[in-house]
């Protein structure tokens, strides 16, 4: 209810402050006749109407489940004005069905993972006040640079929206972008981030913890939830395009407790009838100072851990088709830790309803097939991967107790035109199987392997 009267407010003061404006306004506008109000006009309104169907059905008599939340939202970019812009969204959510959400599992104790961050996963009966206040900045542009300084949507291949929910990720602080030529320059320092699946706000510091955290290398639950101190994140990225050849390098420093840092290079070979992709990328990650705490029970990341990862990608592009092949491989000197609260990593190898966040000495080869239908609209993806984990209780490895899995996705995606443009519907499905089914305790099996997760979305945006 917060975000609908902001917005009843904000539609009732425009007028009002264009009418105080027409009154107190200098001697030249009221000469020309121009208002506060007309100019507002001029900016742009994006209406954003949204359905989520998500359904995990587990193996044996593990809890199976199921939800469906549908919202809207209101954005607002106004119209620029010597340089300047001022933009604000909001969003509300309603959940109008679930299936043992807020259950625990009665063989395991585990709880949902997945449909849960449709909504409020702190408050799992809460069905109608999902509302939030999400974008809110005022930007200024002059030439190539421009600056965003408040709530904004950041995307990177690390930290980023992760909108694959109801609502995306939306940080607090400070972006300087610039752009010439072949290059761009993004950096950015970020204070606060309101998290996929909450209703709230976090500094970045708190938000450490926010989602189930796993297994300390210890093999004990890791304790660092509240207990990090950290003045915010700082990032810096660079991107270069030319011809066929892109790269791309990013800075990722979270004052106080790690340092990492990531590149990519992509080239694009023209056959004629057809193009080859090829693409490398690697990362390396250190903890900074204690990894967040002095105390090693409480830490974030280990003061010896260093990560590090590479990435491959050959694909072949000819006509409507376009597959790869894609690698990705982590060292056993510590694990790939960044907070799942802040995005989703962005590796060739990712795939739909998993991530490798909290892993090492692990590899993973994923082929991906994606499929432009003759019908207008309609594109298909399918995905295949076999992912190779440490072992169970391998805890300086793997954070998550993940197995050794086999991963299918699959994707349809129907863009209207027309009359119906901005309307999207999207049907997904993941399937995770274990490598070793038998020996894997149904308490590491439970949303994790050995079940299918659906999707069915319908987006429309005017």
């Amino acid at each position: 209810m917060r975000l609908i009267s902001l917005m009843l407010f904000l539609g009732l003061i425009f007028p009002t402050v264009a009418q105080e404006n027409h009154i107190d306004s200098l001697s030249g506008h009221e000469e020309s006749g121009r208002k506060l109000g007309h100019d507002l006009e001029k900016g742009k309104f994006d209406f954003h109407i949204r359905s989520f169907l998500m359904s995990t059905h587990n193996r044996g008599d593990l809890l199976d489940y199921s939800a469906l939340g549908v919202g809207a939202g209101l954005g607002y970019l106004s119209p620029v004005y010597k340089g300047f812009q001022v933009g604000f969204s909001g969003f509300f959510v309603f959940q109008l069905f679930e299936n043992n959400l807020a259950v625990a599992d009665p063989t395991t104790g585990a709880g949902n993972r997945y449909e849960i961050l449709l909504f409020d996963m702190h408050d799992p009966e809460n069905m109608t006040d999902l509302d939030r206040l999400e974008e809110f900045f005022i930007s200024y542009k002059r030439g190539n640079f421009r600056t965003v300084f408040g709530r904004q949507k950041i995307n990177s291949p690390f930290l980023n929206e992760q909108d694959n929910r109801m609502r995306p990720n939306i940080f607090s602080g400070l972006t300087v972008n610039y752009q010439k030529s072949k290059w761009e320059t993004t950096a950015s320092w970020l204070s606060a981030v309101t998290i996929r699946g909450t209703v709230d706000w976090f500094s970045m510091e708190e938000s450490f913890g926010v989602y189930p955290f796993g297994r300390n290398p210890f093999g004990k639950p890791s304790n660092y939830s509240h207990n990090i101190s950290s003045k915010g994140m700082g990032m810096i990225g660079l991107k270069y395009r030319k011809d066929g050849f892109s790269a791309q390098g990013w800075n990722y420093f979270a004052e106080n407790v790690f340092n990492m840092s990531f590149l990519q290079g992509d080239y694009v070979l023209d056959l004629g009838h057809a193009s080859v992709d090829l693409g490398g990328q690697g990362f390396f990650q250190t903890a900074v100072n204690g990894g967040g705490n002095s105390e090693i029970e409480k830490t974030y990341m280990l003061p010896d851990e260093k990560s590090f990862g590479f990435g491959a990608k050959i694909g072949l592009n000819s006509g409507r088709h376009h597959i790869s092949a894609n690698f990705l491989g982590i060292n056993d000197r510590g694990r790939f830790l960044f907070p799942r609260e802040w995005g989703r990593e962005n590796f060739y190898a990712s795939m739909s309803r998993e991530r490798y966040e909290g892993s090492g000495d692990m590899d993973a080869l994923v082929f991906k097939y994606a499929y432009d239908t003759p019908i207008n609209g309609l594109n298909a993806q399918f995905g295949a991967g076999k992912v190779n984990h440490g072992g169970l209780d391998s805890f300086k490895t793997n954070k998550y107790g993940i197995p050794s899995y086999y991963h299918f996705t699959g994707l349809l995606d129907y863009r209207f035109s027309n009359y119906l443009e901005g309307l999207d519907i999207q049907f997904m499905v993941a399937q995770k199987t274990a490598q070793n089914q038998d020996e894997v305790p149904d308490k590491y099996r439970i949303n994790r392997v050995d079940m299918w997760n659906l999707n069915f979305i319908i987006d429309y945006r005017f």
